[in-house]
């Protein structure tokens, strides 16, 4: 199985391409170009054909929701076209799951002025809060953001994330309804 991954949910666009279980591509830009002026022209210069891939993931958040709508949207019609899988994760439970840190911990992004975290403890995953005061376990969070004793230079959510889709999909999941997955929304709309 070829699975292609996008994660949009900050500054930079970060793309995996996994192939029979291994990471065959990753790939990282941050350039302070719009989201949509990436997409196409970077899978035609990476050699990324959707018509090849034989499943999707994306990024649901938490992040930007302009980038997010951009790349759920993007993606949502390359399955559909294409009319292949497509499996919606979270940055915060990648962290959760994928971070090797003491077992409890909460993980961390800040959004805008937010910062929004999940408490980890072994399987057990809390639901979104946002922090309002430091947690009494390790705080991960990412060194860009400056959030956390745990500090990570840089996590690739589309790698994570496409190897987390990459395993429920090769367990027998059907993938989601493309229609129905949205950005996560951790405030109302104004």
């Amino acid at each position: 199985m070829r699975l292609f991954s996008l994660d949009t949910s900050f500054s930079f666009i970060n793309l995996t391409l996994i192939e029979d279980g291994k990471v065959v591509l990753h790939h990282m830009v941050d350039d302070n170009k719009k989201t949509l002026q990436h997409l196409p022209s970077l899978l035609k210069e990476l050699k990324i054909e959707p018509e090849s891939v034989d499943a999707f993931a994306v990024s649901l958040g938490v992040g930007y929701l302009t980038s997010l709508r951009i790349g759920i949207t993007f993606m949502k019609t390359l399955a559909y076209l294409e009319r292949k899988p497509i499996v919606g994760y979270e940055n915060l439970m990648m962290l959760c799951l994928f971070v090797k840190a003491p077992e409890e911990k909460v993980v961390a992004l800040r959004v805008s002025s937010n910062v929004f975290c999940r408490r980890c403890d072994g399987s057990k995953v809390s639901e979104i809060f946002t922090l309002d005061k430091k947690p009494e376990v390790p705080l991960v969070g990412l060194a860009i953001q400056s959030i956390g004793d745990i500090q990570l230079e840089y996590f690739p959510f589309s790698l994570y994330g496409g190897l987390w889709a990459y395993r429920r999909l090769s367990e027998g999941y059907m993938g989601d309804e493309p229609m129905l997955l949205e950005p996560i929304y951790l405030k109302e709309p104004v």
